[in-house]
């Protein structure tokens, strides 16, 4: 589990390295300075989030909600069958 923590850590850097060498200066202030890092930490993070709730949206009806979580189920079970098989 440490591993696996440190790897997505890793990435979260990398991600947020490589968003402030495409633009560093990416507050548009004129100086590129520690403000340009929260930034670009707070536009991966949205990014990210983004990300996962389209991911989440299993039957993509512009929101999580229980009928996803249904989905998953369905997706799970049909897998399972498949595997049995």
């Amino acid at each position: 589990m440490g591993t696996l923590l440190v790897l997505v850590l890793v990435a979260v850097v990398a991600w947020i390295a490589w968003t402030l060498l495409k633009k560093p200066d990416a507050n548009e202030d004129g100086k590129v300075d520690h403000k340009d890092a929260l930034v670009a930490a707070k536009s991966v993070a949205a990014d990210a989030k983004a990300k996962a709730v389209a991911a989440a949206d299993l039957n993509k009806d512009g929101k999580v909600d229980l009928a996803d979580a249904k989905e998953a189920v369905a997706k799970v079970k049909k897998a399972r069958k498949k595997k049995a098989e």
